[in-house]
């Protein structure tokens, strides 16, 4: 079974082949944000890849969109499109807020 670390929580999952990053980050109990649902529509799930690049999906046309917009393709997958068949290490954003702004990811 493949294992997805998550940074900056250093958490560890074991997940089945096929599960997305975003269910695997919630089975290892670390909340992505995901505003469009979970259907590649924005980019509040991404993730920098670290390591393991390889054994992820392809990335598909609305993912590629999306990230491409975002100057952000070589770098970062989004999480509710990207199924994992091996082990890898991503980062997520650190989300913040402040009472005058929108919500930010680092």
């Amino acid at each position: 079974m493949p294992t997805v670390q998550i940074l900056p929580d250093d958490v560890s999952v074991q997940v089945k082949a096929g599960t997305s990053l975003l269910a695997a980050a919630a089975a290892g109990g670390v909340e992505l944000m995901h505003s469009c649902g979970g259907i590649g529509a924005c980019t509040s799930c991404r993730v920098e890849i670290l390591s393991g690049r390889e054994q992820l999906s392809p990335v598909g046309r609305a993912e590629r969109e999306q990230l491409k917009e975002s100057g952000i393709l070589e770098t970062h997958r989004l999480a509710c499109q990207t199924m994992v068949y091996g082990n890898v290490v991503l980062e997520r954003p650190l989300w913040r807020t402040s009472p005058d702004s929108p919500v930010t990811g680092d």
